[in-house]
Parts: structure tokens; sequence; C-alpha cells
């Protein structure tokens, strides 16, 4: 009631002194045309803190505003400054929001003015437009990105089989992660930092159907990538060349387009979405016909790894569909072809990005061997002689204890050097039956008995040839030496293992041999010359 009445005393005091215009104390100043300095230099001089003094200021900022002086930008700040002090929140969010919209200087909320407004709703809205903001949720989804890169470059630069396979869906969670971390960048305000990351993620926006069709051709044919394959990276390439112009703003230019500012640029929103939802709507009908068809031709397989990556592929696909659509709801009121959307839209999709990487990684680390893909590129043939172990009664514990004991014969006693070994003989020494002999080599080492024999026989022989330097063996010796009884055997053996004959790998070695030698032989003439010299 004080305050109200000091308001109108001011008030009538200006109307009764002259009554054709506003005119602050003589102390102040009653010319309108009163330079901002002389008003700043006052506040200096008179150590000003009362309120009717602040609200004679206010009345010479906003005199000089109606007058359209032309250092408006620093009448925004006093102005947003002095109605915070004064307790009027509306005015001074719309001063401070002209002032930022000019400078770009959010550094004007660190005034301890805003202290006073700081329980208004007004300072709330500037406080989620302008401040760092930082919660629970922003750290969780940050995590959540963070766990998507470091699976990303395990998986991409893992050295197993099927590589290919692996760095498509490692490419896949690599974009959602980075999608995930702008978002955080964007609800945190900490993009108006680091304004280069601003729509970073729309250089990827054409690639998760790219990445998770040709990671499914992978998995579930004989597929080999190919030049023409580049073609489903090219409407990438175009996006990214029609948002250079863009990306090769300034800082300062990017920050003024987040805060809508700068208007130019917001046909990108409608082109980056409609491209994106056509993109993901076209690749998941068509990861979709090929799941189809190949649920169809292993319809019969009731094998438990055949059936695991195929419920692994149906997930990750449902849930690809699940955020296609939570797209198509987000992308509709922010690209502005819907008026407005309640904001935790936002939180739905990019959750459901977040769903989709958890699980990937959960399941890197839980079922490894679903990203080795050995299963998925076998032959029918060999499918069809794994399944057959399906209901033989072996148990994990046997099972590892039996691999065991078949490697210390294979890598302690050399039983591949004996000429009589066959699968009988092998069961034999491993106090089990065939049947389980046969289980444990399919199994463990994906390959029959005479593979995994072939297997040993010719490393040792090239350990031989290798320490041969001279060359003095004969190829029929080692191939009895390894435990083969002709050479036809041997030799038909040593070139599917290594695309030679043994008579061509010799010659390499010997030529590599004579290399290393003739370097020796220089490098102890030039040791001589120098020791004569």
């Amino acid at each position: 009631m004080l305050y109200n009445s000091k308001i109108l005393l001011f008030v009538l005091c200006l109307f009764v002194v002259t009554p054709n215009k506003l005119v602050a104390s003589p102390e102040l100043n009653s010319n309108s045309n009163l330079f901002l300095i002389q008003i700043d230099s006052l506040i200096k001089q008179k150590n000003i803190s009362n309120d009717m003094t602040k609200l004679e200021l206010l009345v010479l900022y906003n005199d000089a505003l109606f007058e359209k002086h032309p250092d408006s930008v620093s009448i925004f700040k006093n102005l947003a400054i002095i109605n915070a002090d004064l307790n009027q929140p509306k005015d001074a969010l719309v001063f401070t929001k002209k002032y930022i919209n000019n400078t770009l200087d959010f550094s004007i909320l660190n005034d301890g003015a805003y202290n006073v407004i700081s329980d208004s709703e007004e300072y709330e809205t500037l406080s989620e437009d302008y401040r760092l903001q930082l919660d629970w949720l922003t750290f969780l989804f940050l995590y959540v990105a963070l766990i998507g890169f470091f699976f990303t470059i395990i998986l991409s630069f893992s050295k197993k089989s099927n590589r290919q396979a692996k760095l498509f869906i490692g490419g896949f969670v690599g974009v959602h992660s980075l999608f995930i971390l702008e978002f955080v960048l964007y609800i945190s305000n900490f993009q108006y930092k680091v304004p280069h990351t601003y729509l970073m993620a729309s250089a990827a926006a054409l690639l998760y159907g790219p990445l998770l069709y040709l990671y499914f051709k992978s998995v579930i044919s004989d597929f080999k990538f190919r030049t023409k394959d580049l073609l489903h990276f090219l409407p990438s390439l175009i996006l990214i060349l029609f948002l250079f112009p863009m990306y090769s703003l300034s800082g300062d230019e990017k920050v003024k387009i987040m805060l809508d500012i700068n208007v130019v640029y917001n046909s990108n929103r409608y082109v980056i979405f409609i491209s994106k939802v056509l993109s993901l709507t076209i690749y998941a009908i068509l990861i979709g016909r090929d799941q189809y068809l190949y649920e169809r031709k292993e319809n019969h397989s009731k094998h438990n790894k055949v059936q695991t990556i195929n419920k692994w592929k149906k997930t990750i696909y449902k849930i690809h569909i699940v955020y296609l659509i939570s797209y198509i709801i987000y992308g509709l009121p922010v690209s502005g072809l819907l008026a407005s959307f309640p904001y935790f839209i936002n939180y739905i999709q990019v959750s459901i990005m977040s769903i989709m990487v958890i699980y990937l990684s959960y399941m890197a680390y839980v079922q490894p061997e679903i990203f080795k893909q050995e299963w998925t590129n076998l032959s029918e043939a060999s499918r069809l002689s794994m399944e057959k172990y399906q209901k033989s009664g072996l148990t994990n514990a046997l099972s590892k204890e039996l691999k065991e004991n078949l490697i210390k014969l294979f890598v302690e006693d050399k039983v591949y050097k004996e000429n009589n070994i066959n699968l009988e003989i092998l069961s034999e020494r491993l106090n089990t039956t065939r049947h389980n002999t046969s289980q444990i080599i399919n199994e463990h080492f994906n390959m029959n008995f005479f593979e995994l024999i072939n297997k040993f026989r010719i490393k040792e022989t090239i350990n031989i040839l290798k320490n041969d330097t001279y060359g003095n063996l004969n190829i029929i010796d080692i191939a009895y030496e390894v435990g083969y009884n002709n050479k036809v055997t041997f030799n038909k053996a040593f070139k599917k293992e290594t695309s030679l004959t043994p008579s061509e790998f010799i010659n390499s070695q010997f030529k590599k041999n004579v290399f290393v030698l003739g370097i020796s032989l220089d490098g102890l003439r030039s040791q001589s010359k120098q020791n004569k010299c």
C-alpha cells in the first residue's frame, strides 16, 4: 500500500510541476533530450537505490526510447534491470528479450536485480529460454549418448567376423547418439555456447534408413557391399549440400536462428522433416519386405540361435517403426505444419531413440554372439548339421569340459599328426561318444572333424616350412610328418587353406629369405668399409 502511494504521489508531482510533459526532479535534469551517459553518471554520482529515484529513471529511459535515442540497446538493458528491480516482471521480460535479441548477451540475467522477480512466471520463462538448464533428465540423455558412441567405436573396430554388418549397425547407433547429444545441448541451452552444433544431427538425418537396411541385408543374406550401394547415401550428400549455406554461417548468426531472429533458413525445417519421413518410410518398407521373405525361407528352422537372432531383428524393426511414428508426431509442429504441440512430445521421440541405443548396447554385452553373425552366414547344410544336435542332451558344463579337453589334445598332444586319426579314435581319447565329439567340433569351432584336422595340419606345415631356412626338407616328408598319407591329399588341403600350392609357398618364402639375407650382407659390407676407413 505504501509502495503504491509513493508511485501515485510521484506521478501527481510530475503533472503539477509541468502539465504538458513528464519531468524528473531538478537534480536529475528535466531536459527530455537527456543523454544516457548523463543518466548513468547521475546514477553513479548519487548512488541511487530508493524506489522513487528508480521510478524517475524509468521515466527518463522510457522518454529516451520514445524519442528514438540512438543507443536504444543500452536503454533496453537499463529498462530491463530497473523493471526487474522494481518487481515489474512483465516489463522486465519484454525489455530483457529485446536486449538479448539485439546483443546476444545472455549475461544480463546474472544481474542481482533479477533476484527480485525470481519467483515470477516471467523469470521462469527467461530462465528456461536463456539460462543453462541442468536436471536429472539432461544427464540421463547425455549418459545414453555417451554409451551409444562407446558402442559404435567398440563395434566398428572389432575385427571379428562380418565386420561389414557391424559397421552398419554401429553407424546406425552412432547417428542416434548424435541426435540425442544435440537434443541435450538444446534442452540445456548449452547450444548457445557452442552454436556450431546447431542442426549437426540433421547432416545424418537420411542415414537412419540406409544403415539399418544394409545391416539387415548383411545378416539375412550373403550381401557384399558394392560401389552401386553408395547410391543409398546419395540423398544424404544432397541434404548436406542443401544445408551447407547454413552450416557455413558464423556462430552469432546461428544463435539468431535459434532465437528466431533470423527466419531466412526456416524452410530448412520443412526440407529436413519431409525428406527424413520419406527416407524412414521407404526403408521401413524395404526392410519389412526382406525380413518377411527371410522368415518364410527360414520358417522350418527351430534352432535356438536362429530364433534368437530373428527375435533380435524383429525387435529392432519394431522400435524403428515406433520411432518413425513418433518422429512424424514430433516433426509436424516443429516444422511448422501444425500450429502447436505439447512440449513433452520432444521427450517421447528422444526416449524411443534412447531405448534403441540402450537395447543394442545391452544385447552387445549380454549376447555378443548376435553381432558375430556367424550363424546367419552359414550354409543351409551347416545349419541343418547343427540343428541335429538340438536335443542331444549335452549339458553346458559337459560341453565346456569336452571342448577344453579337445583343445588340449590338438595343441599339446598334437593328435592331428597321427595318420590314422578319425572321429572314433578322437572320441575314445575324449572318453565320450562319437555324436558328442561331432557336436563339440560343430558348435564350438563351426566346422566338421576333417576341416578341423586339416586346419591344424596345414598350420603345422607352415611353421615347418618357415623354419626350413635352407630348403632341405622334401614336401612329401613334411606331408607324412603332419599326418597325411599321400602327397595329393596334402597338396589339395594346403591350397584350400592358403590359396597356394606347397611349392609356390616355398618359393615365396625363399624370395623373402634372399631379400632379408641381401639386406644383411649389405649391412655387413657397409660396416666393413667403415672399419677400414
